[in-house]
């Protein structure tokens, strides 16, 4: 796999704002932000309260906050809105400007700004929470980031990440089963199709073990894992058959196979003290 440079990963997601594709209103628009919330937190995704589990808005209060790759500023916004003091950077213009147009809309308080992929404008010690949700799979390389998250953050500050899973039922089954039966995907590689998870341009996504993620965090302590984001439609496999039977099934996202080999992995640790 030749390099993905950090430039080409910009120009993409300038290009494809998280979710924008899959909403009909205007990007920035308070139409917008309220479908890509609800889209969010519908129960087969990450509702909120299991959002707040991850990160603990509720009990923010005056904590500083960053959260790197802020997309449109949702975990930022719930943060805020709990009376953290809150910085958030992406290395899109397109991604700040949407945040900054939320907390707008909100009467939040936040700042933002657009960085390179390998450094943090930020003092050492600064943080008592770094979050990076979704973001550093897709960075071929997200050690130098890493190594920037732990000098920001305080002595005993928390780090909290969301990884793609590599034993996801999405990996194992479902992107295999893809590259045999289905056009777009038949006669790519893994990596190929894991790529095509955010779009089928979408430069990079990487997959992580419990195992990988660790080491990627080997100067951090206290290291806690969670996984969830599965649904019967992707379990069971036939559309029709998940049709029928997820109005009457308990949550899968509540179920041991999200608990086992669900697509998000999220990391919790701390920087020692």
């Amino acid at each position: 796999m030749s390099k993905v440079s950090n430039k080409k990963v910009s120009e993409f997601w300038n290009e494809n704002p998280v979710a924008a594709e899959g909403i009909e209103f205007e990007p920035g628009s308070p139409e917008f932000y309220a479908r890509f919330d609800s889209i969010r937190e519908a129960d087969d995704c990450e509702p909120y309260a299991y959002s707040d589990l991850i990160h603990g808005y509720t009990s923010s209060s005056g904590k500083t906050v960053l959260d790197i790759g802020c997309g449109n500023g949702y975990v930022l916004s719930r943060y805020a809105m709990h009376g953290a003091t809150v910085e958030g950077v992406d290395i899109t213009d397109t991604a700040v400007n949407l945040s900054r147009k939320r907390f707008e809309l909100s009467g939040l308080q936040g700042h933002f700004q657009t960085t390179d992929g390998d450094t943090l404008p930020f003092p050492d010690n600064h943080f008592d929470i770094v979050c990076s949700m979704g973001v550093l799979h897709h960075i071929e390389d997200p050690r130098p980031m890493i190594k920037e998250i732990y000098r920001v953050l305080k002595p005993g500050g928390q780090i909290i990440l969301m990884l793609y899973y590599r034993y996801s039922w999405k990996t194992v089954v479902i992107m295999r089963l893809k590259r045999l039966f289905h056009p777009n995907y038949r006669g790519k590689s893994q990596q190929e199709a894991l790529n095509m998870n955010d779009g089928d341009d979408c430069p990079l996504a990487l997959v992580y073990s419990k195992k990988e993620a660790k080491e990627l965090l080997s100067a951090f302590e206290n290291h806690k894992f969670r996984l969830n984001q599965l649904s019967w439609k992707q379990l069971l496999l036939i559309p029709p058959l998940a049709k029928i039977l997820t109005p009457i099934l308990p949550s899968c996202n509540n179920s041991i196979f999200a608990r086992l080999m669900g697509w998000n992995l999220y990391i919790d640790a701390r920087k020692p003290e």
